[in-house]
């Protein structure tokens, strides 16, 4: 009943979701994740997310980010440990406010690396569909289940300035990709990992983190990006500039 022709209609009656066993399954699921994330960036849209992180079983932070992207800018807004966060990107180099000073400032640690889908893509071990599909807003999508690369996973971790040595001993990534466009219309990410912050091997903390982002496409969306960050970004900025 929709004329796209699917390979895959030879294989349809595997239902018992034992869908493991058919690594052909997770090649194709990979694909269509890939397809969702190159429309990403691609595409413009507004975001938001919610963000939970625990630290050995206590709330540590628990906020809200709400964003824009419409190609190459990505504008993040959010709260943490009460102060208003103002992060722009253009997929390499992020530029944030600092809220003591409010000064523009390049920021060496990127606090939305670790969650980029594109690096998310890149730790993907293999991926299946879930039996169900469900509706984010009016839109009827198809679940991707994905596993991950831990040892990848620290790596993206460590590169996004958390620190220490993160070992992730639990995850589950979830795509919610469009049935009819292709299109990432939801992410949910929930990971365990233990951080070795004393780095002699002792004491870790075990720390979770849950972010639950969802995307509303328009082309509408615009991003207006300060004539201070632009120049932040375009590698002029050198810091003595400051007026």
């Amino acid at each position: 009943e929709d004329g796209k022709e699917d390979p895959k209609k030879t294989e349809e009656p595997k239902k018992d979701g034992d869908t493991k066993a058919a690594p052909k399954d997770s090649e194709e699921v990979k694909k269509a994740i890939s397809a969702g994330i190159a429309q990403l960036d691609e595409k413009s849209y507004n975001f938001s997310a919610k963000l939970d992180l625990e630290m050995g079983g206590s709330p540590m932070l628990n906020t809200e980010m709400k964003g824009s992207h419409k190609k190459p800018y990505t504008k993040m807004e959010m709260e943490m440990m009460g102060q208003a966060m103002e992060i722009y990107t253009d997929g390499k180099v992020s530029v944030q406010k600092n809220p003591q000073t409010g000064a523009w400032e390049k920021s060496e640690s990127n606090m939305t690396g670790g969650f980029d889908p594109k690096q998310l893509e890149k730790v993907i071990k293999t991926a299946t569909w879930d039996d169900k599909e469900t509706k984010v807003g009016s839109h009827v999508c198809r679940v991707a289940k994905a596993t991950v690369d831990k040892s990848k996973v620290s790596k993206l971790l460590g590169k996004s300035g958390m620190g220490g040595q993160a070992k992730v001993s639990k995850s589950s990534l979830r795509f919610y990709i469009d049935k009819e466009s292709g299109k990432v219309r939801r992410m949910k990410l929930s990971m365990t990992m233990s951080m070795d912050m004393g780095g002699q091997g002792g004491g870790g903390m075990e720390l979770d983190v849950t972010m639950d982002q969802r995307i509303s496409y328009s082309s509408k969306v615009k991003v207006e990006i300060p004539e201070e960050v632009k120049k932040l970004m375009e590698g002029g900025g050198n810091d003595e500039e400051e007026k």
